[in-house]
């Protein structure tokens, strides 16, 4: 080919390329292959040469490291600032979505024959639109400085408040008296108002409270106490503490250059920052500073008589004289410790034995040892409740005072409390935390009590799951209509209880179970598991009655032991073979025939129908059915069938290739059932049951 040709050959192929294109194969792949080698290659040489820094492993405890994305993610994360909150949908899943989407439909948007960019302004606009943000939003995330480590925050409740609630409700908002306000702020409201308690925390919403009821008193520790301490670090914290915080000589301030706060600070600006730290809620006061000694509530229910009580104290109470019960040196350490306490060792544990059951954890004061000394051994009418009106604010009182009265009254979820407490608690804690589940020892109970739970369950579905109980899980129905001891009026006390955790969830994760077997005697057993359901003497309940002459004359003992291990599906009653031992169930099963005014032993001799056929259909007719070999489904193919047949000799079990295979004795194939052995008194059953002949009924 001269030179002449050649170019007219080039001439004609580019000619043709520009009408056609060129191939996809081999053309287009052998150009990116190359492409993508050079990069590769040029990665290596980067990697080589200049490598790329590594920092120190990570440390989730370090609070000092300020982590920041690589440069070329800058983009997305500046991108999401303007998006916060709820908004953060539109960023993370909306506009990505979008962008996804157009990537799909450009072969459909762009169908130009062209291919100089002059010729596709559409689309060459729109990606150097997009180009030129992502760009603007990278160089602005690296103009944004990071804040440094540890640098304070100021106003850092105010601007809590201006992100989250201002938009919305303006610089300040009036409360109406009453109003439980961290309730709202944490569950939202029927006005439209969103719950915020999974985006702020419980001390969040504790300095946001102070902050809207008492903003005044956010003034006064943003100018005086925020430059060592953080609001959301002493919101909630003892009255007591902060009482003694605003003297001079509080031990942790020793060696710190503090003011005497209550010379500098007026008594408007003390109750202010009082308010703001502990907000006056009734149920979180009365939970946090009478809970001690009250328990859940108390009996007064007139709102004259709390009030005063509360405000002067009370000297209801006789202190015993305690001479002649503790030796004399006790009681002067005692007397010591009552007037200072870092001069008497030991006196802490004296006062946590003998004074603690009144006092709580609250040490009263005496002027003089020889004071105290007298109180202690000759006994007195003493103060044993403190003097609120000097140590909590009117507003506090206000609330505290407001939230009593509505104990005593009966208030729903104090009702509610009361009922879990006698119901649920022995299954699902004090606290709701959870435990092990009764019919799996393997899995627990999930904490009802966490935010998850609440968050994701709504009052009509757990008032049904009480009504109706989820026996799949070993829970009986508690509602009357279903069979239960429970009202629908208490049955909603009990909700009400249970959304009340809801302002502060008490646990969030359940806890790590050990799987084992309940100890105990039979007694024992009875009394914890069984007479929840069948009641203490037996006369039923939830379950039937177990001292009926029917059920005691129409049950042989091997019937009650299959019932108790295998349980009855689709009701309350659970299989109790993986959390019992199979001798304490024989031992259950003689104790229930105590129950009847004397013991009684069901004779009946173990039968196909009565006692085998339910083993079989539990543990083996999944596999051993009638599709082929041994037919464990009816009591004709369980004697005759099987490639070994017949695998039941009726009076020689030795020679029983069925109870060989159920105690891993044959030597061919392997143990039966594969998912594990039978319990060694379903073993004797099948035993005794071939040698007294297999009957069949």
């Amino acid at each position: 080919m001269n030179e002449e040709e050649r170019r007219r050959y080039l001439a004609e192929y580019e000619e043709e390329k520009k009408k056609k294109g060129i191939s996809f194969f081999p053309e287009a792949i052998f150009k990116d292959a190359v492409v993508m080698f050079i990069v590769f290659i040029a990665l290596v040489a980067l990697a080589y040469f200049f490598g790329s820094p590594l920092e120190a492993r990570a440390n989730p405890a370090d609070a000092t490291y300020m982590p920041r994305p690589e440069w070329y993610f800058l983009f997305v994360f500046q991108l999401l600032k303007y998006f916060p909150g709820n908004l953060e949908v539109i960023g993370v899943i909306v506009i990505p979505a979008i962008a996804v989407g157009l990537l799909f439909a450009l072969p459909l948007l762009d169908r130009s024959p062209r291919r100089h960019y002059r010729d596709r302004l559409g689309i060459t606009g729109v990606t150097a639109l997009v180009l030129v943000g992502v760009v603007a939003l990278t160089v602005q995330a690296l103009r944004q400085q990071a804040p440094l480590a540890g640098e304070e925050q100021p106003d850092k409740v105010a601007a809590l408040y201006a992100a989250n609630c201002a938009a919305c409700h303006g610089p300040s908002l009036a409360v109406p008296p009453g109003t439980d306000l961290h309730a709202v702020i944490a569950q939202g409201s029927h006005e439209g108002m969103p719950a915020w308690g999974a985006d702020l925390s419980v001390d969040e919403i504790d300095a946001l409270v102070g902050f809207i009821t008492t903003p005044n008193g956010w003034a006064v520790f943003r100018d005086e106490c925020a430059e060592c301490h953080q609001a959301t670090d002493l919101a909630e914290s003892d009255p007591f503490r902060l009482r003694d915080a605003l003297e001079a000589g509080f031990a942790p301030h020793e060696g710190l250059d503090v003011p005497n706060w209550s010379v500098k600070l007026d008594p408007s600006a003390v109750t202010a920052l009082v308010n703001f730290l502990i907000a006056p809620d009734g149920q979180r006061l009365f939970a946090a500073n009478c809970a001690t000694c009250h328990g859940t509530g108390v009996s007064v229910s007139d709102e004259t008589e709390v009030r005063s009580i509360i405000m002067k104290g009370g000297r209801h109470r006789t202190m015993p004289s305690w001479s002649g019960q503790l030796p004399d040196e006790d009681i002067v350490t005692l007397a010591r410790y009552v007037v200072d306490p870092a001069s008497a060792p030991g006196g802490d544990k004296l006062f946590a034995q003998h004074c603690s059951s009144c006092h709580g954890k609250r040490v009263p004061a005496a002027a003089t040892v020889d004071a105290a000394y007298k109180a202690i051994s000759e006994g007195t009418e003493h103060e044993t409740m403190p003097i609120w009106g000097d140590v909590l604010t009117n507003e506090q009182i206000d609330a505290l005072v407001a939230y009593t009265v509505k104990v005593a009254k009966g208030a729903p979820e104090v009702v509610g409390q009361r009922i879990f407490s006698q119901n649920c608690s022995m299954c699902h804690g004090e606290f709701g935390e959870g435990g092990p589940l009764p019919s799996n020892p393997t899995r627990v109970i999930v904490p009802i009590s966490a935010s998850q739970y609440l968050g994701t369950h709504d009052n009509a579905t757990i008032k049904a799951i009480i009504t109706k109980g989820q026996p799949d899980l070993g829970m009986s129905p508690f509602g009357v209509a279903s069979g239960g001891p429970l009202s629908e009026d208490q049955i909603d006390a009990v909700v009400a209880f249970l959304r009340s955790w809801e302002k502060n969830p008490p646990v969030e994760l359940p806890p790590e179970i050990a799987p084992q077997q309940v100890a105990g005697s039979s007694q024992q057993i009875w009394d914890e598991f069984c007479s929840q359901c069948h009641a203490a003497d037996g006369s039923g309940g939830i379950g039937p009655s177990l001292i009926d002459p029917a059920f005691q004359d129409a049950n042989s003992d091997s019937e009650i032991i299959t019932t108790i291990q295998l349980g009855h599906p689709a009701t309350a009653m659970i299989a109790w073979g993986q959390v019992l031992t199979t001798h304490q169930i024989e031992d259950l099963v003689g104790f229930i025939r105590t129950l009847a005014g004397g013991p009684t032993t069901a004779t009946e001799e173990p039968t196909f129908v009565a006692d085998i056929k339910p083993l079989f259909d539990a543990d083996c007719s999944m596999c051993h059915g009638s599709l082929g070999g041994w037919d464990a489904s009816s009591y004709q193919s369980v004697m005759t069938s099987g490639d070994n047949a017949p695998v039941i000799v009726p009076g020689d079990p030795d020679a029983s290739i069925v109870l060989q295979k159920l105690l891993g004795s044959q030597d061919f194939g392997g143990p039966m059932p594969p998912s594990g052995s039978l319990s060694d008194a379903q073993i004797q059953m099948i035993e005794d049951w071939i040698s007294n002949g297999a009957p069949e009924s």
